[in-house]
């Protein structure tokens, strides 16, 4: 097994830039639920951090305090104890009956204590957060859940499959859309996905909420003045052991529904987020998208002038109103949800540019009360829980580290 090395320095740095910040960096906001809570530099607690550590695509917190990281290259998995102490490194790329194909994102909620991973070219559940043990699987195919069938639901440019825990059962995205229907249809498609329950002890597969049916359709809310296709995500979290809950941007609510696939009461969003957006802002939003279709890579691979100079092509090239622009955008970029049903809904930031959010996450109480957070400059929130917001920090080198955020009381 291949060990983290903890930058124990770097930790021990943070800890003193906190307590360099604490009187002019904590929280903000105070009581008042018509105040932003602004949770400052301070407010953050690193747990530990590693130099083989690139990006950190997501993150899981087990019951016992542990926490796994799934990297952005190998190894694919990092642990760390509840004090930060390592609990090892592992996961390589391959095809080989110990490797990872193509590792999507975390079962968010874990199986059974443990981190479990969707690998989507094996279509399969792996365990991850015991790397000493005998490698464990659940094989999606054994299921009504074909392979090829479970897609992201997000960017194009993103890979990444959201899965949740729901009490004993594991939902899973499951769509047959396929391009020949065309691009716009497919992303109809994927955005109508059905949530499928499977449960890993019996291998039993139903159908708990087909989205496609039960959200209002939203092809009249798109209009195509610049061709190609809406960039809408598909937002769904467990939360809970009976409840998950769906974004639908046509009727601006959160749906809910429990353990048996019946509706409850929906949750609704404060007025949307923008209605309009300029050329530029277009430009900028969907620049990512535009710079792999010119370089052929996902990575960046343009120097800072040539993308100033497409950015500015792109702006003067765009066509349609401002709000048939606002059409083609995703109002919210990401949506969690805590075991005790409290939601966060992360905005689309214009200004900031790229299908993103920026630290501004909206907090909704179980009975639908809203309030808006601010979470530190170079925090990455990953994972909520009732006490806690887990995520990433980044220093101003842009090195990461596990790191987390206490909740002040209510």
């Amino acid at each position: 097994m291949r060990t983290v090395e903890l930058s124990t320095s770097w930790r021990a740095a943070a800890v003193l830039s906190g307590a360099v910040f604490l009187a002019c960096d904590g929280v903000s906001g105070g009581d008042d639920p018509g105040t932003p809570l602004d949770l400052g530099t301070a407010t953050v607690e690193i747990l530990g951090t590693s130099d083989s550590l690139a990006v950190v695509r997501d993150l899981e917190v087990l019951a016992d305090g542990s926490v796994w990281v799934l990297n952005s290259q190998e190894p694919y998995f990092m642990g760390f104890g509840r004090e930060g102490e390592s609990l090892g490194a592992h996961g390589s790329p391959g095809g080989g009956p110990d490797e990872f194909r193509m590792p999507a994102a975390f079962v968010t909620g874990g199986w059974e204590g443990e981190a479990w991973v969707l690998d989507l070219m094996r279509h399969a559940l792996i365990r991850i957060s015991r790397p000493d043990a005998d490698w464990e699987q659940f094989s999606l195919a054994s299921t009504s859940v074909p392979p090829g069938s479970v897609r992201s639901g997000r960017s194009m440019l993103d890979a990444s499959v959201r899965t949740a825990r729901l009490g004993r059962e594991i939902l899973v995205p499951h769509s047959t859309v396929t391009m020949q229907e065309g691009v716009l249809q497919f992303r109809y498609g994927l955005l109508g996905a059905d949530l499928i329950a499977v449960d890993p002890e019996t291998g039993g597969a139903r159908t708990l909420v087909a989205l496609g049916a039960v959200l209002d359709d939203p092809s009249g809310d798109f209009i195509p003045s610049d061709g190609g296709f809406p960039l809408w995500y598909r937002l769904w979290a467990s939360c809970g052991d009976d409840l998950v809950r769906v974004h639908d941007r046509v009727r601006n609510q959160l749906r809910g529904f429990d353990g048996s696939g019946a509706e409850v009461d929906p949750i609704d969003l404060p007025p949307v987020p923008f209605t309009e957006v300029s050329p530029r802002q277009f430009a900028a939003a969907v620049f990512a998208l535009r710079q792999a279709e010119v370089t052929g890579d996902v990575a960046p691979r343009l120097t800072e002038a040539d993308s100033l100079r497409l950015l500015n092509q792109m702006a003067g090239m765009v066509q349609g109103a401002p709000h048939e622009l606002a059409s083609y955008l995703p109002r919210y970029v990401d949506f969690r949800c805590g075991e005790d049903g409290t939601m966060w809904l992360q905005p689309l930031d214009l200004d900031a540019g790229g299908l993103s959010g920026s630290s501004l996450w909206l907090r909704i109480a179980p009975d639908g009360a809203t309030r808006d957070v601010r979470l530190p400059e170079r925090f990455d929130a990953l994972r909520f829980t009732p006490s806690r917001i887990w995520g990433v920090y980044r220093d101003p080198f842009d090195r990461p580290s596990v790191a987390s955020i206490p909740l002040p009381a209510r």
